[in-house]
């Protein structure tokens, strides 16, 4: 991402350009599995922004800070694409602390104020230590999965059952997601 211009106008253009690159980027475990034009980062996000903001409103959780954690929480992956988690764990270290520079430069784009709040967030989210963080990640595993049944059914592509099954482990401290994690194979 540039320098931010001052313009906080103009750093919403900067940030902009930075989420339609989202859209580019196409989710590399459904590549690696063989899914013939599979869903972007954006639409994930997309998915996964909604579906937390409406559960952190039955839960009762402060839902702007869902909404950041959740906006924010692939927004890296314009720059370093979209890495699965194999390719995460070899270089954990290298790759947060490149995540944490791309999201400080977004952030400085935007006015002081808001731009701490989704820093704040960030940090939050990367830590898992607040029920809104543990909120974003449950979501962001449940999408997963969902997406990867709705694969596994058009296609009968067996390959995919692995994320599927990640998912589900990923989900089963929510009893309540993990029945409709399992329901959206069977149906």
């Amino acid at each position: 991402m540039s320098k931010p211009s001052g313009n906080h106008i103009e750093g919403l253009k900067e940030i902009y350009e930075l989420l339609s690159k989202l859209k580019e980027v196409k989710r590399t475990g459904w590549l690696e599995r063989g899914v013939r034009e599979p869903e972007s980062v954006a639409d994930h996000s997309f998915n996964v922004t909604a579906l937390s903001i409406i559960l952190a409103e039955i839960k009762g959780l402060d839902i702007a800070e869902v909404a950041r954690m959740a906006i924010i929480h692939d927004l890296p992956e314009a720059i370093t694409g979209d890495l699965t988690p194999s390719q995460k764990k070899e270089r954990i270290e290298e790759i947060r602390e490149m995540e944490e520079e791309i999201v400080k430069s977004i952030t400085e784009s935007m006015p002081r104020n808001v731009g701490e709040k989704y820093l704040e967030a960030w940090r939050k989210l990367i830590e898992d230590g607040s029920r809104e963080a543990k909120l974003v990640k449950l979501i962001d595993k449940l999408e997963m999965g969902l997406q990867a049944a709705k694969y596994i059914k058009k296609t009968g592509n067996k390959k995919l059952l692995e994320i599927y099954y990640s998912a589900v482990e990923s989900v089963k401290e929510d009893p309540e997601l993990l029945n409709l994690l399992e329901k959206a194979l069977r149906q």
